[in-house]
């Protein structure tokens, strides 16, 4: 357990000693209700001061992703596993519940726990399924966190076979990105371009897309997605990246006031120590050598 979270479990397991008992009768479905209505503090107080006996399977659920809620990510695994523990469940919910538990290790960024843990949660279902499908793209986030980049690939085209309409641009992001890692750069900028542009993964979408162009000396695309990004989504595209991506356009068009420019403008803003402002420097410093170089000889 990491500090952060022993810390939390022992404010949590603090205050819940000092609360009174309340003043009524309380029951298991009280802890089902009030974790429905997201108060999720008083849904925990409940479910401890409730006898084992009483706890249904759905009880220690509710239990469960209040916990969660609240960042008590041990505290609602172990209720997960709780819950897994029991014989009596079909296989769209020991999946489901599977498959939240492979997510609390992803958070916790416990990558192989939460691959294997998608593992089981996808081949729990034995049919084509939107929960397979979202079990599938955990499993290829998870195996592209510890490098396995094939396999994940494989993975996430399974996913996005089975996605529901509104999970497939994250898998397509996730694809997309396993693709550039593999080097198949065509292919990842195929599956990229069929994110929606209003979509929340558009923004991380489009500057991979740039950063492809650029990668493969395709200058006028990537200016064109450059400014695609700072018209479209601006808050993503101000950082020291972004300017390095226009100083190396400039530099390819020849344009040394505009590289010298934007450079200027980095300075002033970026600790000296940027990784990107520094690569910037050096660009424009390599360049302006060659034309000093090429002016003497003339």
């Amino acid at each position: 357990m990491s500090i952060r979270h022993a810390i939390q479990l022992m404010v949590f397991t603090t205050t819940l000693g000092a609360l009174p008992l309340v003043g009524y009768a309380e029951h298991p479905v009280d802890v089902e209700r009030l974790s429905a209505e997201g108060d999720h503090f008083k849904a925990l107080e409940v479910y401890e001061r409730l006898p084992d006996r009483r706890l249904a399977r759905d009880t220690h659920v509710a239990a469960a992703k209040s916990a969660w809620a609240l960042g008590l990510s041990r505290k609602a695994a172990d209720l997960f596993d709780s819950v897994l523990r029991h014989d009596d469940m079909d296989v769209d919910e020991r999946s489901r519940i599977t498959f939240s538990r492979g997510i609390i290790e992803y958070q916790e960024e416990r990558y192989q726990e939460a691959a294997l843990f998608a593992e089981k949660a996808a081949n729990l279902l034995p049919e084509k399924s939107p929960l397979r499908g979202r079990a599938l793209l955990l499993w290829g986030q998870s195996l592209f966190r510890v490098k396995a980049y094939s396999t994940a690939e494989e993975k996430l085209w399974r996913s996005l076979a089975e996605a529901a309409a509104s999970d497939r641009p994250e898998v397509a992001m996730a694809l997309g990105l396993v693709q550039v890692k593999l080097g198949k750069l065509t292919d990842a900028e195929r599956t990229l371009k069929t994110i929606p542009t209003d979509n929340i993964y558009a923004a991380e979408a489009v500057r991979q897309l740039a950063a492809i162009s650029m990668q493969t000396d395709q200058h006028d695309r990537a200016r064109f997605w450059l400014d695609k990004g700072k018209a479209d989504y601006g808050d993503f595209f101000l950082d020291s990246w972004a300017e390095y991506g226009q100083v190396r356009i400039a530099l390819r068009d020849g344009d040394m006031p505009r590289a010298r420019r934007v450079v200027e403008q980095a300075q002033k803003r970026l600790p000296p120590s940027d990784g990107w402002l520094i690569v910037m420097q050096a660009l424009l410093e390599r360049a302006e050598w060659k034309e000093r170089g090429e002016i003497r000889k003339d």
